[in-house]
């Protein structure tokens, strides 16, 4: 019997012995990158050689035009879901938690500010005098004129979802929601006028960008985008070619752009003065949705999404966009 004993230690002990040790290191390592495979980025941002992108739990900040990625994850694990950027270099980022983070320092630093509303926020703006805005629910606006410390809430007292404000001088604004609401400012924010005409359909802004007080795009569901050339007073649906939502929209010099579900990334053309077309780009494939996308200056543009998909395109020689930063993957 006791040899029995004995020899069942010996066995244990052998077979102990072989098994591989648990390695971790590459587990570590992954850690360590500005970009993780499990990300979920929601919001860009850009100005200058500044990039800041918001997602589930982390901000990620660039001070070279998106070639180099700082990362900042918080404990709390906020859901950002909205970022800008102000003129003077002040960083903002706006969760579902209700609170608005701010970074003077290029994103070393962050400060938490609550918004003190029963109201969801959904987007976040700076214009050029460096005043802060935040669209809520419940026809919600939050304006802050000291760098996110204090904030002034403005309510319209309609049942619709504020998406999208910007300023486009210190003066003229708009403001994009739901049921295809559109309304502008010409004194700085202090009143709102409602368009007369609306966006058809009800349409429910998920997407929207304006390069300036007369154009702008809105998307939405199936693929659907709206253009506006002269301030919202008319709008006309344009052919994507995709079924897929439009979840970010970027008009700028570089042109206007759309991302959206499965992994679209669409350019609107023109092409020798005709009627402007969207079409999809095959610069690169991914199976995960694009929400977020930002200009890189006049030649370049980042755009992100899910499952760590991050993206840089520069235009080359001819004048194409070409992909120069897969991202970390």
């Amino acid at each position: 019997m006791r040899c029995k004993v004995l020899l069942g230690v010996l066995t244990y002990l052998t077979l102990a012995g072989c098994e591989a040790p648990l390695v971790l290191d590459d587990v570590e390592q992954a850690r360590k990158q500005a970009i993780h495979r499990t990300d979920r980025i929601q919001a860009a941002a850009s100005l200058g050689d500044k990039v800041l992108l918001s997602g589930i739990g982390f901000i990620l900040n660039s001070n070279d035009s998106a070639s180099t990625w700082k990362r900042t994850q918080p404990v709390q694990m906020p859901s950002f879901i909205g970022a800008a950027i102000c003129p003077n270099g002040l960083q903002a980022a706006v969760s579902a938690e209700k609170q608005v983070w701010i970074s003077i320092d290029n994103g070393e630093a962050w400060q938490i500010n609550d918004l003190n509303t029963d109201e969801a926020p959904q987007f976040i703006s700076c214009g050029p005098n460096n005043k802060l805005w935040v669209a809520a629910s419940f026809s919600t606006l939050f304006s802050s004129e000291d760098g996110g410390e204090k904030w002034k809430e403005k309510t319209f007292d309609e049942d619709l979802i504020f998406t999208y404000i910007k300023f486009f001088d210190q003066q003229n604004g708009v403001i994009v929601g739901e049921f295809g609401s559109v309304y502008t400012t010409e004194d700085g924010g202090e009143t709102w006028m409602l368009k007369e005409q609306r966006v058809p359909n009800e349409f429910f802004p998920l997407a929207v960008s304006y390069l300036d007080r007369q154009h702008g795009w809105i998307g939405g569901s199936n693929g659907v985008i709206f253009h506006t050339d002269d301030g919202g007073n008319t709008w006309e649906k344009e052919q994507t070619g995709s079924m897929a939502p439009i979840y970010g929209l970027s008009a700028s010099a570089l042109g206007v752009y759309a991302v959206g579900d499965f992994g679209t990334f669409l350019e609107r053309r023109t092409v020798n003065n005709e009627v402007a077309k969207w079409g999809r780009s095959t610069l690169f494939e991914t199976r995960s949705y694009l929400r977020a996308l930002a200009p890189l200056g006049n030649d370049g543009i980042v755009l992100a999404g899910g499952a760590g998909t991050l993206q840089v395109l520069r235009k080359d020689s001819s004048g194409e966009l070409v992909v120069v930063n897969k991202g970390e993957k």
